[in-house]
């Protein structure tokens, strides 16, 4: 039988129609009656997006290997499991792209920048080309706390720490200001007095370990994370051909290949001297950083955050590093943000120190 409604009911009707649609959807949910929550938000976002990892270095190096490590695993643990691509954009030790995340790429959450912990220090400096503020920055993560160490040829005219402290000149292969080769043995030189003669012009570990191996120079200062691996050879042989004298920093950490190794900050002589030392120690604290520009939504970043503690205690990912001798040693985005801004908090009287250290000898 068909049904009839009288006017009146029908004006009912579409009465509470009215006021339904009025009124909107309920609290807690979306127009399509999913929940309105942050990581659905996040999900709807990214779901069928790319995030782009940002290297400011080219293939094949140390940031481009561990961006491309994690780009591997992030994805399925951001919300929406989006695609995380690596691309390669070098340029001035990395700042190209530390200025470019933060003031000219999009600010979305679908960059990702990798580029040099070392940045930190230049803007402390204030070393010219820094267009960021890395207080700003919204910092994901690090994959590294490795320390920077000094190595010696065996056959070099420094055999112990103390032939270093007592003045006996040694060369070192390096890059240039603002690169760990160089500000680590520069710093020693200021902070302690020793007799390190810099040679410039080495573009990265892997020239550097060339001047080693072909007796150009007799020593080589970058990260112990990477010297362990990139120059195995030199501790592995049978006697080995090199030995660490020195750490950067107050402690050495505990390996059989760092048995001739002290910590640089011990023989600090005054407060200043010692905080140059840790000033320069703490970013490799946080070595291998990604950051997001200032801008980014807030869910997006706590999301990013979550999914790269995540993705960095992923058993997949460690045996993948494993298998290409790469140490993860990680730390969370807020404590890296941390340790930023410890280093640019540093006293006047030791940031004057720093940036009166002799640039290229």
């Amino acid at each position: 039988m068909q049904r009839r409604f009288s006017v009146a009911a029908l004006g009912g009707l579409v009465a509470t129609v009215l006021a339904t649609a009025a009124c909107g959807p309920a609290t807690g949910t979306s127009v399509g009656g999913a929940a309105d929550t942050p990581e659905a938000r996040v999900a709807r976002f990214y779901r069928g997006n790319t995030i782009r990892i940002m290297v400011g270095y080219t293939p094949g190096g140390g940031f481009d290997t561990y961006s491309r490590l994690l780009a591997r695993h992030l994805g399925k643990y951001v919300p929406g499991q989006p695609n995380v691509v690596v691309e390669n954009h070098p340029g001035n030790g990395s700042l190209k792209i530390a200025n470019a995340v933060y003031k000219e790429l999009p600010k979305d959450g679908t960059i990702i920048g990798s580029f040099n912990e070392n940045s930190i220090l230049l803007q402390l400096l204030d070393r010219p080309g820094i267009e960021f503020d890395a207080r700003r920055y919204q910092w994901l993560g690090s994959m590294n706390d490795s320390p920077s160490v000094c190595a010696f040829r065996t056959d070099s005219p420094a055999t112990s720490f103390q032939d270093l402290l007592d003045g006996v000149e040694v060369t070192i292969a390096t890059d240039s200001p603002g690169s760990t080769s160089y500000d680590t043995p520069n710093t020693l030189n200021a902070a302690l007095g020793l007799n390190l003669r810099l040679v410039t012009g080495y573009g990265g570990t892997g020239p550097s370990r060339l001047a080693v191996d072909r007796k150009e120079t007799d020593g080589a200062c970058w990260t112990w994370e990477s010297m362990s691996v990139t120059a195995r050879p030199w501790f592995e042989s049978d006697p080995p051909t090199a030995r660490v004298l020195v750490v950067l920093g107050d402690m050495v950490p505990s390996h059989p290949w760092l048995k001739d190794a002290v910590p640089a900050a011990a023989y600090a002589p005054t407060p200043r001297e010692q905080g140059m030392i840790m000033a320069m120690a703490t970013p490799s604290q946080i070595g291998k950083p990604f950051a997001v520009a200032p801008e980014v939504p807030e869910e997006r970043v706590a999301a990013l955050r979550a999914a790269f503690e995540q993705a960095v205690a992923d058993p997949d990912l460690l045996a993948d590093a494993a298998r290409f001798h790469m140490q993860v040693t990680p730390r969370g985005g807020a404590e890296v943000s941390e340790r930023v801004g410890r280093i640019l908090s540093l006293p006047d009287d030791v940031r004057a120190a720093l940036k009166a250290m002799a640039t290229p000898q």
